[in-house]
């Protein structure tokens, strides 16, 4: 009993975590009925953390928006995942919102069960939401950055496969992940979706490890594509003044590690202690890149660039400024090396040639994260950054990296398995 208390209690943390007070005001003023929207192909569904790019005033989500170009021979729509604040005129890819379905198929659900969480699977209303949008849309495909159980058991309900897009580390031992198999345990492991589309070996195995809950399929780093192939401002816009190595840092929404969070509290924010006597002694240059999350956030953005101009206040060699303003990829292509806790800017690091130094001193967590690229030449970890730089700056500035997935067929797979 005390058990299930502490599970409900956890899940309504996570959902008031992933609530914005506007993504709820938007929810009334972007309204739609589902009768009114037009049958498409194939339905996109993604959160506004997963939107980081904004080009002539709309938000592109470089893993979605890369998949509806490659895919545009199909009909599509996007869905703002709740509770997002773009959609319309605000987001690329024909985005709509209709998570005031969402709001009161909860609120239906919290006075029928008597919790916000999923109980009955046979009997929800959000999973009769989502059966009514499919049935509507007379969808072939779905495909979603972390699609919800009722979106993925909807799906299946209606023979439709649904698809879910790498977002992050695919994390299978955190009980309370997206990947993890105790997430679906009391819904005897429904709700899960048909393919993970993995952008490295590393998480593909991770997703083998599933069972045969869902299967991964190699597609490369989407990302990455965007950003050679879409992105149009490629200008080149000096990030620091001085003409040395550069080395990028990577942020994180959240840490881990409660220890890393207490003891690395600079100015109000989370800067590691090693990092900024790093900075303030060193002559290379230096790159702070914001997560998406800290960006997308007026007040987090305001607070992070406040605390930087006091860290490093008459400091040439640091940029906070330019780099987010720009996609990472960029913050990549004009990097000599890499650093974060345990982020999975890891893997765009190495696809960009750039070697990665983790701040995370906990090993079995970063196996977990990335398996045999801890062991790699592309990952050091070193928390107290004792090592020396010299020797593992990219060479000669080469940003090519032979990405596994180059022969894969995207076309096809989707051909083989749309409705």
């Amino acid at each position: 009993m005390i058990e299930s208390i502490k599970k409900d209690i956890k899940r309504i943390y996570d959902f008031r975590r992933n609530v914005d007070f506007i993504g709820l005001i938007n929810a009334f003023r972007f309204f739609i009925r589902i009768k009114k929207i037009p049958p498409v192909d194939i339905l996109y569904s993604c959160h506004d953390v997963s939107r980081p790019i904004l080009l002539n005033g709309k938000y592109y989500s470089p893993l979605i928006d890369s998949l509806i170009i490659k895919l545009n021979n199909y009909s599509n729509i996007t869905l703002a995942s709740p509770f997002s604040r773009y959609s319309g005129n605000k987001a690329h890819g024909n985005t709509i919102n209709l998570n005031l379905y969402v709001i009161v198929s909860l609120l239906r659900r919290l006075f029928t069960s008597g919790s916000i969480a999923l109980k009955n699977t046979k009997d929800d209303p959000l999973i009769k939401f989502y059966n009514k949008l499919y049935e509507q849309l007379n969808l072939k495909l779905i495909i979603a950055i972390e699609p919800s159980i009722e979106m993925c058991i909807a799906a299946k309900q209606n023979k439709i496969k649904i698809i879910d897009v790498q977002h992050g580390v695919i994390e299978i031992e955190d009980p309370s992940g997206y990947y993890s198999l105790d997430k679906r345990f009391f819904y005897q492991n429904s709700g899960w979706p048909d393919y993970i589309l993995c952008r490295n070996i590393e998480s593909y195995k991770n997703v083998l490890k599933l069972k045969d809950y869902t299967k991964p399929v190699l597609v490369g780093n989407l990302s990455k594509f965007f950003y050679e192939n879409i992105y149009p401002s490629k200008e080149n816009t000096t990030l620091v003044k001085t003409k040395v190595k550069t080395i990028l840092f990577t942020f994180q929404p959240f840490y881990n590690s409660l220890a890393f969070s207490k003891n690395n509290m600079h100015e109000g924010i989370i800067f590691p202690k090693a990092l900024l006597k790093l900075i303030l002694k060193s002559n290379y240059n230096f790159v702070l890149k914001l997560h998406p999350i800290q960006i997308q956030n007026k007040n987090l953005l305001k607070s992070h660039i406040k605390a930087f101009d006091k860290l490093f206040a008459g400091c040439e060699n640091v940029d906070f400024i330019i780099c987010n303003q720009k996609p990472l990829e960029y913050s990549l292509a004009n990097s000599d090396l890499h650093i974060t806790f345990n982020s999975a800017s890891l893997f765009d690091a190495i696809d960009y040639g750039l070697k990665t130094i983790l701040l995370d001193h906990n090993l079995t967590r970063l196996n977990q994260y990335f398996g045999e690229l801890v062991d790699s030449n592309s990952v050091i970890v070193d928390p107290n950054l004792e090592i020396d730089f010299s020797k593992h700056f990219s060479e000669n500035n080469q940003k090519t990296y032979n990405e596994a997935s180059n022969d894969f067929n995207l076309e096809d797979f989707i051909s083989k398995n749309i409705r």
